[in-house]
């Protein structure tokens, strides 16, 4: 008869319950359309013992106004069409014997709560709505509410409680949907966490990978010049690669934990205080790091303090690619309302060639991840980036962190 809000498609027709109830009522929906049926058809086979009501007649009565109810939920603006036919039939078939019964009664609450609940549309649900009126009306032309001449005011008490009903169905309706849009919005709030954690694990992979296996390869490549005229030399370029090697291990250990189920590691990410590292592993990869950090870096927090490592560690990275052997100056300022850094190389032994604006992961739109993950970082903490080459060959990084916004 009507379509349950929510439900499209031959799916939907199988549901057993309309797909706009909070997922937990789902469950036991059913069970409970079973325990009103059977409840009032217990009671109105009472009624037809005690009232007394035509035993076959009476029995046929109860069953077909009551038994319906078990497919309320599924069908409720056909149950109540039922029902309330049933009560006029009934009526006229067994009139001058039914008056003292009112089990039709609750049957017709019940059906219209449940139009009220389950239809979607508003006008539908509110014609569906005075059915129950209409059938005890015609009801009580066939002697339902007795001779005793009270049929308007019997109809005007059936009114209240009819439109009580509709109301309150109407009610929880609106409390389910409000439910429902609820829990929709705590599963796309919980999906767009996960994607965003994603991406940042991503960037953090890419910058640890990034650095640490340019460091590896540079290293070992001087291994390689070394180890027949330099054995000491070699073993210590070999040394710092396996070094560089375990601490990419680590770090990426610490990232890849917060996908894995059990008891992930709570180590801190690195931050401002571990640029001394860095500028050492850069050194001993053949750079000339001068490192400079003014004013109080310890109260930075821990969101910008990484987002400055990790800026640092994918400048100096890209120095090493592009121009190995170059004097690279790192400042980082800390003010009362912002971090300040710059990063800034004179272009070392830059290979002929070589563009003025690095390729690959460094350049926007170069299929790398280098300054787009870059200014994401920044972006994540309403800062500015600002990326591009200095005279004569050289290449500077400078970015702001307002401390505010973290």
């Amino acid at each position: 008869m009507t379509a349950l809000a929510g439900s499209a498609g031959p799916s939907a027709t199988r549901t057993r319950t309309p797909s706009w109830l909070p997922s937990w009522t789902r469950s036991w929906t059913a069970g409970v359309d079973l325990g009103i049926a059977g409840g009032l058809a217990a009671w109105g086979l009472a009624e037809v013992v005690l009232a007394p009501l035509p035993p076959v007649g009476g029995t046929a009565f109860v069953l077909l106004a009551t038994l319906p109810l078990a497919l309320r939920s599924r069908f409720p603006a056909a149950v109540l069409v039922a029902v309330s036919l049933v009560v006029v039939v009934s009526s006229a078939l067994l009139s001058g014997t039914v008056g003292a019964t009112f089990t039709p009664f609750p049957s017709l609450l019940v059906g219209a709560f449940t139009v009220a609940a389950r239809v979607a549309a508003l006008p539908l649900a509110a014609v569906l709505g005075t059915l129950p009126v209409l059938a005890m009306g015609a009801a009580g032309q066939f002697g339902y509410f007795g001779a005793d001449g009270a049929e308007p005011r019997a109809l005007a008490i059936a009114l209240f409680f009819v439109a009580g009903a509709w109301t309150g169905g109407r009610v929880v309706r609106t409390r389910a949907l409000a439910a429902l849009a609820a829990e929709r919005g705590s599963a796309a709030a919980a999906g767009e966490a996960v994607t965003l954690e994603r991406a940042r694990i991503a960037r953090e992979l890419h910058d640890v990978v990034a650095h640490s296996v340019s460091v590896v390869v540079l290293q070992t490549g001087a291994a390689e010049q070394f180890v027949v005229r330099d054995p000491d030399r070699a073993l210590a370029h070999l040394g710092m690669a396996r070094r560089t090697a375990v601490e990419a291990m680590r770090e990426m250990r610490h990232l890849l934990d917060v996908l894995r189920e059990g008891h992930p590691d709570y180590a801190p990410q690195p931050g401002i205080a571990r640029l001394e590292d860095l500028a050492r592993d850069a050194r001993d990869a053949g750079l000339h790091v001068d490192l400079d950090v003014v004013g109080e870096v310890d109260g930075v927090p821990d969101g910008p303090s990484l987002a400055v490592y990790r800026l640092v560690q994918e400048s100096l990275t890209n120095v090493l690619r592009h121009a190995p052997g170059a004097r690279v100056g790192v400042r980082v300022e800390r003010t009362a309302q912002e971090v300040r850094l710059r990063v800034r190389d004179d272009g070392g032994r830059r290979a002929a060639g070589t563009p003025a604006v690095p390729g690959g992961d460094l350049a926007d739109g170069g299929g790398g991840h280098g300054v787009p993950g870059m200014r994401e970082r920044v972006r994540v903490y309403g800062g500015s980036l600002t990326v591009g080459p200095v005279d004569p060959a050289g290449w500077e990084v400078r970015a702001v962190l307002p401390l505010g916004e973290a």
